[in-house]
């Protein structure tokens, strides 16, 4: 926590509390705010971010973690939210954004602490989340929360046809077999195994909100008449989740994805790998990604297997 000759200047009339349905709009607003004059600030600005309709996730995180949605108002303005959710004994924070006129008063702290304390009485091992690398300030203050810089991501994208032109040949590595699965919800625990076989915790509802929230397409690898991993991905080219039991079988898993996500009409395909991943990075490299963004992975202790997963986003992992 923040020592007391840490702490910033505490905003007066500022009050908290949790989100309702009708909140949602303007609290997609903040974000769209925020991460826009954050990326112009550093470079990284390329359009603005559509509010309308607001991300479903907003609703679906309502739905499933209502107790850790927490928002700051002044007056009847919301100008700042956060969000969590538990995975085992891992907490992580999602998001956390306030309007850049509100911010360095102390509110980020608040609402970390107001979501954070949202879990009291559950077992909590290591907290985590995902932030951009550039952003000094936030990365200052998730440190004084105890969670420390680990793994360097980024975020990736090359042209749909020239991801489809180098995967014109089989690479190497060991075979599996790839089985496009339209209801997953039957093998929805399955899944979450193979999560904490490979990472350490399960990805609980997360699969349920790729599947059926956004119509995310998915694919399931099998290697010796066993479940060895899944992917996702979408109609815009986004790729990820990725998972995989063995670190030797993700390149034949990524390239099969590929293969699928760049038979659609899209303009390029995406994905967010870490920088430890070498395979990931090889990949990307051979079917073309260049790097549009930088991430940084936080946490209070070390963890994962990064060699064994591809990211899908900041705020669902």
């Amino acid at each position: 926590m923040l020592l007391a000759s840490q702490c910033v200047r505490q905003e007066v009339g500022i009050e908290y509390r949790r989100a309702r349905p009708e909140d949602l709009p303007e609290t997609a607003s903040v974000f769209a705010i925020a991460i826009d004059d954050l990326n112009k600030k550093h470079g990284f600005f390329e359009e603005p971010t559509s509010t309308s309709p607001p991300d479903p996730q907003y609703a679906f995180w309502l739905k499933k973690e209502p107790a850790s949605f927490w928002l700051a108002e002044d007056g009847h303005t919301i100008v700042g939210y956060s969000f969590s959710f538990l995975r085992g004994s891992l907490w992580f924070l999602a998001d956390l954004f306030i309007l850049p006129a509100y911010q360095g008063r102390g509110i980020g702290k608040t609402l970390i602490q107001r979501t954070l304390g949202s879990w009291r009485g559950r077992r909590i091992a290591n907290r985590a989340l995902i932030t951009q690398a550039f952003n000094r300030s936030s990365v200052s203050l998730y440190m004084r929360f105890g969670m420390l810089p680990r793994q360097p991501l980024y975020f990736a994208a090359s042209p749909r046809e020239s991801v489809a032109k180098s995967l014109g040949s089989r690479g190497a590595g060991e075979t599996l077999e790839v089985e496009e699965r339209a209801n997953i919800e039957p093998i929805f625990s399955r899944l979450s195994q193979i999560h904490k076989f490979s990472l350490g915790f399960p990805s609980g509802w997360h699969n349920e909100f790729f599947s059926e929230v956004q119509r995310a397409r998915c694919l399931l690898f099998n290697k010796n008449n066993r479940l060895e991993g899944y992917a996702f991905f979408r109609r815009d080219g986004r790729v990820g989740p990725l998972v995989v039991r063995s670190a030797s079988s993700l390149r034949r898993a990524l390239e099969a994805t590929l293969r699928f996500a760049a038979e659609q009409q899209c303009k390029e395909l995406t994905i967010v790998f870490a920088g430890t991943n070498e395979e990931a990075a090889l990949a990307s490299i051979r079917h073309g990604f260049r790097i549009k963004y930088p991430l940084l992975f936080l946490s209070s202790k070390p963890m994962g297997d990064w060699d064994k997963y591809l990211f899908y986003s900041a705020g669902l992992m």
